[in-house]
């Protein structure tokens, strides 16, 4: 049986960029090689897989399908392919290559391509479907493609990997999917499998970046892509409630790609006078990006998705208190962990700063580094991929 395992991301996408290349790092370490493939359609993550010495082959759209999907959309292309009873080139690369079983470790629209090979698909969040006002949920019609989308693929897979229980009860009970068929693995940061020769940063200018920060201040990390669901007029709030009160012991810093409100953040800070509390950065690298993590205070994630996201979990890695909204989670564990925030009201998060003491901190950090411990590692990622391998090689035994 040959066992695939698929990763489409780029960099504009760092959380699922790094999400993807963690697990394959593990699953690379654990596995007999022989048995598995990786494929990727994407350059640039195929040379980087190459540096953590993941070997892996390239699928490439025919030129055809690119201007199909271009000019009419994948649901027109998947629709037109059934009715003619075309094959998709996908199908056909996976044929050629003798998959048996392909493993998404992203969400990836290949995966309505892949004929009659059975496949085993990521979830990561349903955002776009809890009552979201935000325009990235709606723009282009991205809710509609969405739902079409997630009807067709949950459906036809053999398991579905989602990165919470919270996940797994949202996939019931919205999409009536088939409880043992979703299983849950935790998202696992990418951060602390980097070699430290493997750590640049992107230029000299990002290095010179770093020496601008406040010696005298605490930093507030938030490293998160700008997009207008994860909420960063909230830090701008609480900044502003922070003056109000004379309160000078902290400094924000905001990084992360642009999609979409990295300007409008930017210029709101200048307007309303918080250059000196504030700092953005745009996209930077792994080990700028470590740097942060080992010269804040605290992380902090006022965001309205999830239940879960990676900085939460690099936060409990690097040991760090994370401020996090309390909306959006239900995990009693975790709320152990958190500090719990109300991205409707920043005077919550003013109110937990500043009666926060020591103690507290000691105690929620080292909840987090257990539950660290014992939900992002090797094994556990290993018994989750090794036991849907073994139960499809059984089911497998029918026909080959």
């Amino acid at each position: 049986m040959k066992v695939a395992f698929f990763l489409e991301s780029n960099l504009k996408n760092p959380g699922g960029y790094n999400q993807t290349l963690s697990i394959s790092n593990f699953i690379n370490k654990s596995f007999d090689q022989e048995k598995l493939i990786f494929i990727t359609n994407n350059y640039n993550l195929y040379k980087k897989l190459e540096t953590i010495k993941v070997k892996s082959i390239i699928y490439k759209k025919n030129l055809l399908e690119k201007i199909l999907d271009f000019f009419f959309g994948l649901s027109f292309l998947f629709r037109a392919l059934i009715k003619f009873n075309i094959k998709h080139s996908f199908t056909k690369f996976l044929k050629k290559n003798d998959i048996d079983l392909i493993i998404f470790l992203n969400p990836s629209e290949l995966a309505l391509f892949c004929g009659e090979i059975n496949y085993v698909f990521n979830v990561w969040d349903l955002d776009h479907i809890k009552n979201s006002p935000f325009p990235e949920h709606k723009l282009n019609y991205t809710f509609e493609k969405r739902e079409l989308f997630l009807k067709i693929v949950l459906y036809k897979a053999f398991r579905i990997i989602v990165p919470h229980n919270q996940n797994k009860k949202d996939l019931i009970r919205l999409y009536n999917c088939k409880e043992n068929n979703i299983l849950v693995q935790p998202l696992v940061p990418y951060l602390p499998e980097i070699l430290e020769e493997d750590l640049n940063f992107l230029n000299q200018n990002e290095r010179n970046l770093i020496d601008i920060l406040p010696t005298n201040k605490k930093i507030i990390l938030y490293p998160a892509t700008f997009w207008a669901h994860k909420n960063h007029r909230y830090i701008l709030d609480s900044a502003i409630l922070l003056r109000r009160e004379n309160i000078n012991d902290f400094h924000f810093v905001m990084c992360g790609s642009d999609r979409g409100t990295f300007e409008y953040i930017n210029n709101s800070i200048i307007k309303e006078e918080l250059c000196s509390m504030i700092t953005t950065f745009p996209l930077v690298s792994n080990l700028f990006l470590k740097t942060l993590y080992e010269k804040s205070y605290a992380v902090i994630m006022p965001t309205d998705a999830g239940p879960t996201n990676l900085p939460l979990y690099e936060a409990m890695y690097f040991k760090k208190p994370i401020f996090y909204s309390q909306n959006i989670l239900e995990d009693q564990d975790l709320k152990n962990i958190i500090i719990s925030i109300d991205v409707n009201d920043p005077n919550t998060f003013l109110q937990r700063l500043k009666n926060i003491n020591n103690e507290d901190i000691f105690k929620k950090i080292e909840f987090g580094k257990k539950y660290y411990h014992d939900t992002c590692n090797q094994e556990n990622i290993y018994h989750l991929y090794n036991n849907i391998i073994l139960d499809f090689k059984r089911v497998l035994k029918q026909w080959k």
